[in-house]
């Protein structure tokens, strides 16, 4: 399969009218597409013969380390899917079910978690941008820009998502934690 065909089927299922994958894949999508422009970067960089040994060797290891945080995005775009379903679940349960509200806000709590993972990777990803960005070949410095601008979009996405199910967390102690959260992200964009 051609690459544009496997982004095209992720686009045509973003706009059906399916729930999902819905704001919280397309965050995590949008956050593992910025790691993989920033591997992209390092990887060119890395290739240059005017890249000293130095450079290269901080190269390879943020290689290795951008190279899990791009696995840990693209798991998030599945599990974004994952707790919308565990929710729909919970809601299901009979009313009368006395277990049903506990399980709905447990499932509250997960489909907010996982945009807040998302974030949380989409941060460390920012980190390692800027620790390499001067050893990035200049030729090669839009895509590190575009890469930026990509992250900090999965950070305000994910935050939405994060803010959609918070309104209906119970659990004020958890609201507080999830809304300190929340500033972090949004202090990085």
């Amino acid at each position: 399969m051609e690459w544009f065909t496997a982004a095209e089927k992720f686009t045509t299922a973003l706009a059906s009218s399916d729930p999902t994958p819905g704001g919280g894949a397309a965050a995590a999508h949008t956050g593992a597409m910025g790691c993989a422009l920033v591997l992209m970067a390092a990887g060119t960089t890395l290739k240059r013969k005017t890249t000293t040994p130095q450079t290269k060797e901080r190269l390879e290891k943020s290689i290795r380390r951008l190279t899990a945080l791009k696995t840990q995005l693209s798991a998030y775009v599945q599990k974004d899917g994952e707790a919308y379903s565990a929710y729909i679940t919970a809601k299901k349960l009979p009313k009368e079910n006395p277990t049903r509200h506990d399980a709905m806000q447990q499932a509250l709590i997960f489909a907010a978690s996982v945009p807040a993972d998302t974030a949380t990777t989409a941060l460390e990803v920012l980190k390692e941008l800027e620790n390499i960005k001067p050893d990035i070949a200049d030729i090669i410095m839009s895509d590190i820009l575009c890469a930026k601008h990509l992250l900090q979009a999965c950070l305000r996405c994910a935050v939405e998502n994060i803010r959609a199910n918070l309104v209906f967390i119970e659990n004020e102690d958890r609201k507080n934690a999830v809304e300190k959260q929340i500033a972090l992200f949004l202090k990085s964009c």
